[in-house]
């Protein structure tokens, strides 16, 4: 896998929060990716829409959701029933997870049609840190499901977006690079992180202190594209909010050399989010209904480090 090549947009970001000597340790850095594709029970995706949108698609139920294989570039064959949803060959932003074990790891490349399956090329991959996750295991009987299986248009001012976005615990924010590239990433935190007034149609949030580099961030302030996916976990729908992002650092830590850093704070706040949001969608039964678990704590920025770690 080649090393991150960070764009002018993260570099930018990286300088103002003084973090280019972390992001640049973590330019060659995998971690077990595709161990954490075997195990992941949800697979979010972010496609390029027609004109400079992006949109979710979700694969969810047991692992193994996909067969993952290392030779030497990580290779995600998809289930077929993916071919539905999603033209091929496309650039794809992928995104594992473990919701459960508070494990993810990005996947972005390329997405193949196969004579059996999808199959997403990887020209990124790495895993991320154990932070911010809220548990949650699936409920059910863990079959195969490829959400959603509907996507209604909602008014910004509908009950049901502001109803979501308070109680919401688990998100997913999709951006795009200078070179088209899309990225997924997890947004977690208690309910009411995100906070939404749909008079001013302004979607925000605290970003919390992360790895330092910054690759959401960086290519919000490069291209300004945003689409968020918060999940009502209890029904397994979830309301999807588009429109152009803006992100200010708030935080500068000096000679900060460790992209994981234990804190005095849960969340503690590195920059402010700010989202101009032109539409709202309903998506039907995106991923399976999902309850929370105690099963594994919450990771915090207060955690020790060897928490915070991927594992």
């Amino acid at each position: 896998m080649k090393p991150l090549a960070y764009h002018a947009g993260q570099r930018a970001v990286q300088d103002e929060a003084q973090t280019r000597r972390v992001a640049d340790k973590l330019a060659d850095w995998v971690g077990p990716a595709a161990e954490f594709a075997r195990g992941a029970d949800l697979v979010v995706l972010a496609l390029p829409e027609h004109g400079a949108g992006l949109r979710f698609v979700v694969v969810s139920g047991a692992a193994p959701l996909v067969r993952a294989t290392e030779d030497p570039e990580i290779r995600l064959a998809l289930p077929a029933a993916l071919a539905a949803h999603v033209p091929a060959p496309t650039a794809c932003g992928g995104l594992v997870v473990s919701l459960g074990l508070a494990r993810r790891a990005r996947v972005n490349g390329f997405l193949h049609g196969g004579a059996a399956a999808p199959e997403l090329v990887a020209s990124e991959a790495f895993t991320l840190c154990r932070k911010y996750f809220a548990p949650s295991i699936p409920v059910g009987d863990g079959r195969l499901r490829v959400g959603p299986a509907l996507r209604e248009p909602l008014a910004l001012d509908h009950p049901l977006v502001g109803s979501v976005l308070a109680r919401t615990e688990t998100a997913f924010l999709a951006t795009v690079s200078p070179d088209g590239m899309p990225d997924v990433a997890h947004r977690g935190g208690p309910a009411g992180f995100l906070q939404y007034d749909p008079g001013e149609r302004v979607l925000g949030w605290r970003e919390f202190v992360g790895d330092g580099v910054f690759k959401s961030a960086g290519n919000v302030r490069a291209t300004g594209t945003v689409a968020l996916l918060a999940l009502d976990l209890a029904s397994g729908d979830g309301v999807c909010l588009h429109g152009r992002g803006d992100y200010r650092n708030t935080r500068t830590d000096r000679r900060r050399e460790d992209a994981l850093v234990q804190h005095r704070d849960d969340h503690p706040e590195q920059g402010v989010m700010r989202c101009e949001i032109d539409r709202a969608e309903r998506l039907r039964d995106v991923l399976h209904p999902r309850r929370r678990t105690d099963r594994v704590p919450r990771i915090t920025s207060r955690s020790v480090v060897p928490e915070q770690r991927p594992q």
